[in-house]
């Protein structure tokens, strides 16, 4: 059903896609075709050009009518003002010729206007010719007045200028105002002097009619030249009609290809722009069809993913129930599955403290193992249940992050110590201030990640790198970073490890365990605390997840408390002694006390350059292959970083030292074999260190059974209070390295090997005291002391016997405690 709506969808989709496609063509087309047609409307003049042309021309010719009249005026008033009005507006014609030309397209037309303006200048040049020839003639007429103006003088005499005596001057001639001029002089020079009137009328009549003479054969002359300059200025006038009627004819066929052309464009446009509505028109009717076709197919597919739509609706109700029962199922069969869990890993525990074949311990350790495997997948499968149907809450409490990686990095190096792994923790110190977060998912995520490393890693060393990046306000970006050196993951396969009950090769799950849910959760809940989780691998050279987690700085909470978890780093104590049993409850105790404990049976196990922080050092004195004089040596010598001057407080059983013994060459404190709670807890607060919970004052609890006979547990109870299961551990870690070291304390006393002798009675009786078994301290105490003259072989003997019985009651005693206890919860 999914798949069919999912085709559906995309059936539907692709219809859309496909008609928008399809009339976004069709758009396209159209709109370049009537792009097109629009260029050829634009290329033709439009009729704005026309128009404009057409009234250029109109005003040309009007104008040109004007400098028509203005050429008459001035030939017939023959004055130089009217002359210089015609020039001018035949250079406006010539602006307003050359203005036309840039309207013009075609060069024909162009050229027409061109033989205007040439005609044009020739008929300036004509007016001018008859300008000069209406000059030449107007001399002549003033020869004729000048022959009057002697008549006149003949009656007067007197002083005479060119310009008084002749009228019109400033019209003649150059030549005929230079003649005039000389000859105004002349008659000045001989004017007739006042005093002898008669003398001088009969020389200046003389002088008259030599003036007069002259004047008539310079007329005569002057005659023969007008004629010949009349018949010129008929062929000028002749020559200026011929130019003003091709000037006219020019305009005229000039204004007729105007008319025709734009008659010719108009056509044109006409034709484009039917053809343009045409196309439109067609264009449109396709668009609407398209649409309409589409619209139907789309409506189709629209009613199908409806009905689908019911249809998933009601898939999805069911599936919704299908998840309901099964998160309710996973709850209830998770819930179900720990009682008996609890059950199995209980008797499996008591199996192991009863005799046992090594075939019947493989057994034993198989069923553990497998019940461990399904209660972490329990577990698992409630956080995934939770997870998907988003039940999980997130909180938001103050924490140090640095307190929790460290822890965390250190416990899984605890659970893993047997794989030899080196550890290297770098933190830095901007993630030792206190934040609001989830420490426990948190936690959760970096368990998960950290014991993949070490699960994964069988070489090499597992380095976890914390830093952190500012944010906004009091924001900061941690990223926490767990590399190791362990089979790596292909790049083709790195996708698979984040899905659910998936692995990244199938044969992984057989290899080295797991159900592939722990990267699947860790990945969501930090997708849930709104952060990432990411891979970088290469296959064969280890792994590195990066979690990158935002967080809120807080002031700091002066108290810690249960509620707000990793506020102080925990107290943490590196403990070396040979007696696993004491080393077990040791570690009961500081986990009683929240300490974190380091044990050792070794101090040579532990590296010199490893990542192992501690705040003191508790080391027990007489081992066998290294003491704790040498233990404070070694550590005091600066060979191994991890110690920094941290003080180290010695266990010892011995009685023959005092505490000067030991304090005197290095050590902080002495703690005398066995000790109690509150001893230990004293000797701390003497080196200035508080645990981080408050002991209560110790109260002696009261024990419902009846007091054993053989053995006391009031040292026990100070440590570990009524905590029966953490008891019964320590008792049974008592019984199996009882049964080793009675086992080779037989074949060192058959061998009558005293040093060997002394060390297992030594190893022994730290638990034998804290058990308060006084029968079996006596002996033990002369066993460790023993050397050939003290305690010859036949008494070494002897008291071995009576030590197997004593153990071997007090044995049975503790075995019927285990079996029968009402407090143990299997």
């Amino acid at each position: 059903m999914v798949n069919a709506s999912r085709k559906s969808k995309n059936k539907f989709t692709l219809k859309i896609v496909t008609s928008y496609l399809i009339l976004a063509l069709l758009a396209a087309g159209v709109g370049y075709f009537i792009y097109t047609e629009i260029q050829t409307y634009i290329s033709t003049e439009t009729a704005d050009v026309n128009d404009e042309k057409l009234l250029r021309t109109s005003s040309l010719m009007t104008n040109l009518y004007e400098a028509e009249s203005l050429s008459k005026l001035a030939l017939q008033s023959n004055i130089k003002s009217n002359f210089d009005s015609y020039a001018l507006k035949i250079d406006s014609i010539q602006v307003q010729i050359d203005t036309l030309k840039q309207l013009m397209l075609g060069e024909e037309q162009k050229n027409l206007l061109d033989s205007l303006q040439v005609l044009l200048s020739e008929k300036v040049n004509n007016n001018n010719e008859l300008r000069e020839l209406k000059i030449k003639n107007n001399s002549a007429n003033s020869l004729d007045k000048a022959l009057k103006e002697f008549e006149k003088i003949e009656e007067s005499f007197g002083k005479f200028s060119a310009e008084n005596l002749f009228t019109d001057f400033d019209q003649l001639s150059p030549k005929v105002q230079n003649s005039l001029r000389d000859y105004a002089i002349l008659i000045n020079k001989n004017a007739p002097n006042s005093d002898d009137n008669t003398q001088n009328a009969a020389y200046v009549d003389s002088i008259l009619n030599v003036s007069k003479s002259m004047l008539r054969r310079a007329k005569l002359a002057d005659t023969r030249s007008q004629r010949s300059l009349a018949q010129k200025e008929i062929e000028v006038n002749r020559n200026d009609l011929e130019l003003s009627r091709q000037l006219q004819n020019i305009i005229a066929a000039f204004e007729k290809e105007i008319i025709s052309s734009s008659y010719n464009t108009s056509i044109i446009k006409r034709e484009t722009l039917k053809r343009t509505t045409r196309i439109a028109g067609i264009a449109a009717l396709l668009g609407f069809v398209i649409v309409g076709i589409f619209s139907f197919l789309i409506t189709r597919d629209y009613w199908k993913v409806q009905t689908y739509r019911v249809r998933l609706e009601k898939e999805k109700k069911f599936s919704e129930s299908l998840l309901k029962s099964r998160e309710q199922l996973i709850s209830t069969v998770s819930h179900d599955l720990r009682t008996p869990l609890n059950t199995i890993s209980g008797y499996s525990e008591l199996l192991e403290s009863t005799e046992l074949s090594r075939k019947q311990n493989g057994y034993v350790k198989n069923v553990k193992s497998a019940s461990e495997y399904v209660g972490n997948l329990v577990n698992d499968l409630l956080d995934f249940s939770k997870l998907e149907a988003g039940k999980l809450k997130i909180e938001n409490v103050p924490f140090i992050p640095a307190h929790l990686i460290q822890e965390t990095a250190e416990n899984l190096q605890a659970l893993h110590a047997n794989k030899g792994l080196k550890l290297v923790l770098e933190i830095a110190p901007q993630l030792q201030q206190t934040v609001l977060g989830d420490p426990f998912r948190i936690r959760q995520i970096l368990t998960n990640l950290m014991g993949n490393a070490f699960k994964f890693t069988e070489e090499g060393e597992i380095r976890i790198t914390a830093t952190a990046a500012k944010g906004k306000d009091k924001a900061i970006s941690a990223k926490i970073q767990v590399s190791d050196t362990g089979i790596g993951i292909a790049k083709e396969k790195q996708h698979l490890i984040f899905k659910e009950f998936t692995q990244a090769d199938n044969d992984t799950d057989k290899k080295f365990g797991g159900h592939g849910l722990g990267l699947t959760i860790s990945k969501k809940l930090a997708e849930l605390l709104k952060g990432k989780l990411t891979l970088e691998s290469k296959l064969g050279s280890g792994s590195t997840f990066s979690l990158q987690l935002p967080l809120e700085v807080t002031d700091a909470v002066e108290k810690p408390s249960k509620e707000m978890p990793y506020m102080a780093p925990k107290l943490r104590m590196l403990i070396i002694d040979d007696d696993t049993a004491l080393l077990h409850m040791l570690r009961e105790l500081a986990e009683s006390m929240g300490i974190t404990a380091h044990t050792f049976t070794n101090f040579l196990s532990i590296e010199k350059d490893s990542h192992l922080a501690y705040d003191i050092v508790l080391t027990d004195i007489q081992m066998p292959q290294v003491t704790g004089f040498e233990v404070l040596k070694k550590l005091q010598s600066g060979d191994y970083k991890h110690y920094n001057d941290q003080p180290i407080v010695a266990m010892t059983g011995r009685r023959d030292l005092g505490p000067e013994a030991y304090i005197g060459v290095g050590f902080s404190q002495v703690l005398q074999k066995p000790f109690s709670k509150g001893e230990l807890i004293a000797t701390l607060k003497l080196l200035g260190i508080a645990t981080q919970k408050e002991e209560p004052k110790e109260e002696k609890t009261e024990v419902a059974e009846q007091e054993p006979k053989l053995y006391n547990l009031d040292i026990i109870h100070s440590f570990l209070g009524t905590n029966e299961d953490a008891i019964q551990d320590v008792l049974r870690t008592f019984l199996s390295d009882t049964e080793t070291n009675m086992k080779l304390l037989e074949e060192t006393v058959t061998a009558k090997d005293y040093p060997q002798v002394n060390q297992v009675a030594h190893r022994m009786l730290p638990m034998f005291r804290q058990l308060k078994v006084e029968n079996c301290v006596s002996i033990l105490e002369k066993m460790e002391l023993g050397t050939p003259e003290n305690f010859d072989p036949d008494m070494l003997l002897n008291s071995l016997k009576v030590l197997k019985h004593h153990v071997k009651e007090l044995v049975a005693e503790l075995e019927e405690r285990l079996a029968t206890s009402p407090d143990y919860n299997g």
